[in-house]
C-alpha cells in the first residue's frame, strides 16, 4: 500500500526525511521507499517489516502477526510454531513418543530402555530394575548378596537357578543363612536397650564421688552382632548398651558409677582396642561423664566446678577434640550459673554441663574415641576437675588466678593418678 503526497510536507516514520510517497509497514509506521527496501514482506500480512521469523506452514511472519496467530518458538530453534514444543524439523528427529509400562505415563522426547518380556521403560523408572548378570535381562528385583557380601542381581528365573533365597527381613537375595547383610544384626539388636534404658544403679569402688561414662561408638556394617557380643561379655554387670538417635549404625555404652580409681584398674580397656580393630570409630559422636552430685560438698562447690568449665571453654575445647552444638558453650549461661546451682533455673541440656539429671551432673564436651589414653583422660578431667574446685578459696580466686588453665595443669602435675590427663594435654601441646 503507498500513500502519494502532491506537496513535498510528508515525512518518513523512520529516517523522518521528506517525501511524496510513504508506504504502511507491519508495524504501523509510513516509511519511505529508501527504509522500506531492505525489509522483508511478512508472508501472512504482505507487509514490510524490519524483524520477521520463520513459522512452520506460514513462511516468514512480523512481530504482529505472530501475536495475532498465537505462534512461539520451538524448543530446539527460533521458528515458530502453533502447537507442540518443536518445530516440524526437530520434531522429525526426536525419537517416537511411548508409554512407560512401569508408570504407564506418556513420554516424548526421550528413547525407551527395554526390560524383561521387552517392556518399554522410562528414563525415571528404568532406576527401578537391574541388570542380571547370568541372563543380562532386566528384572524389578533388588541387588541380591552372596556370602562374601559382594553384591550381585538376579532376576527371579536364575536366582532360583543359582539356589538363592529371600532375607527374613526383606527382598534381599541371599545364598546362605537366614539374613542379609543389612539385616544380619537383626537379632543381636535385642541386646541394645531403647533410650530411655535406666536400671538400677550398681556402684563400683568407694565413693562419693562416682563417674558413669556414655561412650558412643560408630560401627561398621556386618559388625554389629559381633561388637555387641565382645561389648557385652566384656562388661558383665559394669553396664549396658543403648540406642541413641546421633548414632547411626551403633551403639551407646553406657557403665554404672564408678569410682575414677577403680575405673583405670577395673574397665576392660581392652575392649576399646578390640572393637577398634573390628572398625568402629568414635567419629562425629561423643563421649559423656556423668558426675554423682554427692561428689560435691555444696551448691558453692557446684558453682565453682561450672564457672571452672566455663571461664575455660576453649581449653576443655581443645582436650575435649571438639566444638559441638550438643555441648554448647553459652555466654548467657555461663553468666547465669549462680542462679543454676540455685535450682532458680533449668538450662537445656545440650549444653556443655547438662544439670537436668536428678542425681549427676553430665559433662558433654568431650568427642567419642575408642583410643583408651583420651577416654581414660575424659575421666581424669571430670575427678580432677571437681577435686581441683573443692576447697578453692576467695584469695586463690581472686589473688593466685586458681580460674585459670595453667594454675589447674600445674596443680594435675603434682598428683600422678591424673596421669593420663596430663598425659593427653602433652600429646596435644606437641601436636599444635
Amino acid at each position: 500500500m503507498t500513500i502519494t503526497h502532491n506537496h513535498l510536507t510528508s515525512r518518513c516514520g523512520l529516517c523522518t526525511s521528506p517525501v511524496t510517497a510513504l508506504r504502511l509497514t507491519a508495524g504501523g509506521q509510513r516509511a519511505c521507499a529508501t527504509c522500506v527496501a531492505p525489509m522483508q514482506v511478512c508472508d501472512y500480512c504482505d507487509l514490510p517489516t524490519a524483524a520477521a521469523a520463520p513459522a512452520d506452514d506460514y513462511g516468514d511472519l512480523c512481530v504482529v502477526c505472530t501475536n495475532t496467530l498465537g505462534l512461539y518458538p520451538c524448543d530446539e530453534c527460533p521458528t515458530l510454531i502453533g502447537h507442540g514444543d518443536t518445530c516440524t524439523v526437530h520434531s522429525a528427529l526426536r525419537p517416537p513418543a511411548f508409554t512407560c509400562d512401569h508408570c504407564r505415563t506418556r513420554r516424548t522426547g526421550e528413547t525407551a530402555s527395554l526390560a524383561t518380556q521387552e517392556r518399554e521403560l522410562c528414563n525415571a523408572c528404568v532406576g527401578y530394575f537391574h541388570v542380571c548378570e547370568d541372563c543380562n535381562l532386566f528384572d524389578e528385583y533388588s541387588t541380591a548378596v552372596d556370602s562374601s557380601d559382594s553384591p550381585q542381581a538376579f532376576c527371579y528365573s536364575c536366582a532360583r537357578d543359582h539356589d538363592y533365597y529371600e532375607c527374613l527381613s526383606c527382598e534381599r537375595l541371599i545364598d546362605q543363612g537366614d539374613y542379609c547383610v543389612n539385616h544380619i544384626d537383626h537379632a543381636a539388636y535385642d541386646a541394645i536397650h531403647d533410650y530411655y534404658f535406666k536400671p538400677e544403679p550398681i556402684f563400683h569402688g568407694t565413693g562419693p564421688r562416682y563417674l558413669g561414662m556414655e561412650l558412643e561408638i560408630n560401627v561398621p556394617r556386618g559388625q554389629l552382632a559381633e561388637c555387641i557380643d565382645d561389648a557385652t561379655g566384656a562388661l558383665g554387670e559394669l553396664g549396658y548398651l543403648k540406642q541413641d538417635e546421633s548414632i547411626a549404625r551403633g551403639f551407646e555404652l553406657v557403665t554404672h558409677p564408678m569410682s575414677y580409681r577403680w575405673a583405670l584398674e577395673s574397665f576392660p580397656w581392652h575392649l576399646l582396642d578390640n572393637l577398634q580393630a573390628k572398625g568402629c570409630t568414635g567419629d562425629d559422636i561423643g563421649l559423656h561423664v556423668h558426675i554423682s552430685r554427692a561428689a560435691f560438698v555444696n551448691s558453692f562447690h557446684v558453682y565453682r566446678w561450672m564457672k571452672f568449665v566455663y571461664r575455660n571453654a576453649s581449653d576443655v575445647q581443645t582436650l575435649a577434640r571438639r566444638q559441638s552444638s550438643y555441648a554448647a558453650f553459652d555466654d548467657h549461661e555461663r553468666v547465669m550459673v549462680k542462679e543454676t546451682c540455685k535450682g532458680e533455673r533449668i538450662p537445656q541440656r545440650t549444653l556443655a554441663i547438662n544439670t537436668q539429671p536428678e542425681d549427676t551432673l553430665e559433662l558433654r564436651v568431650f568427642a567419642s574415641s575408642l583410643d583408651i589414653g583420651q577416654v581414660q583422660a575424659a575421666l581424669a578431667f571430670a575427678d580432677a576437675s571437681v577435686s581441683y574446685t573443692r576447697d578453692l578459696t576467695i584469695s586463690d580466686l581472686a589473688q593466685r588466678g586458681a580460674w585459670n588453665w595453667d594454675s589447674f595443669t600445674r596443680w594435675i602435675l603434682t598428683r600422678p593418678k591424673y596421669s593420663p590427663l596430663t598425659r593427653e594435654l602433652e600429646n596435644l601441646a606437641c601436636a599444635c
